[in-house]
């Protein structure tokens, strides 16, 4: 299949190696952190946080709850996507005010929706609003993803961290915020040969049925 779309997706892989010497430039990281603003979230109340950390010192103090991985320091940069560990009336309070205003109409014309939002989160147990917070990293990593892809910017996914270890080193947990995923970002090193490994997937007969 001849698309740009697709010769990005088999470009990418899940880069073990990186060149440190290499920086991503700041137009890309604007477009980056534009595109993450713009993913979509469950209900649009966005219980994210991304952080783009390009200091070494606190990539270092990263590297021992990364389990030595060494794409943390030597990546260009390093985007950790943190999650809120509740929701608080304030947060869809926030959200109904900045949809009022985005859209110029009466904050009053919002209230039946607003009692929705709160009375479905309300309903959740305090484990699954953390889980459902979290679910929405997923799909902010992947649009992080198909964009780095497309910028010809390598990213690997991580799950393989001790988030405890990230909480602590940036503060988060005293913002209500927990590490979910981590992602460096930069260039691949010539000498990282997982870039030429075939990419292995399912067939599509074995993934999809049409109905």
């Amino acid at each position: 299949m001849n698309h740009s779309i697709i010769d990005n997706l088999h470009w990418r892989y899940a880069t073990k190696r990186y060149d440190s010497s290499k920086k991503v430039p700041q137009d890309a990281i604007s477009i980056i952190k534009e595109a993450l603003r713009l993913t979509p979230t469950s209900y649009g109340l966005q219980p994210l946080k991304f952080l783009i950390i390009e200091n070494n010192a606190i990539r270092n103090e990263l590297l021992s709850f990364s389990y030595n991985q060494k794409a943390i320091v030597d990546a260009s940069h390093l985007i950790v996507i943190a999650s809120l560990t509740d929701i608080p009336t304030q947060e869809i309070d926030d959200y109904i005010e900045n949809t009022a205003l985005t859209r110029d109409i009466p904050i009053q014309q919002l209230s039946n929706y607003s009692n929705f939002l709160k009375q479905t989160i309300n309903n959740l147990s305090p484990i699954e609003k953390k889980m459902w917070a979290q679910k929405q990293a997923y799909i902010a990593l992947g649009v992080l993803i198909d964009i780095c892809a497309q910028l010809k910017l390598d990213a690997t996914p991580m799950e393989g961290f001790d988030s405890d270890g990230y909480d602590y080193v940036l503060n988060l947990t005293e913002k209500k915020l927990t590490s979910t995923l981590v992602i460096p970002i930069g260039y691949r090193h010539s000498e990282d040969s997982a870039q030429y490994w075939k990419k292995v997937r399912k067939s599509s007969e074995e993934l999809f049925e049409e109905f």
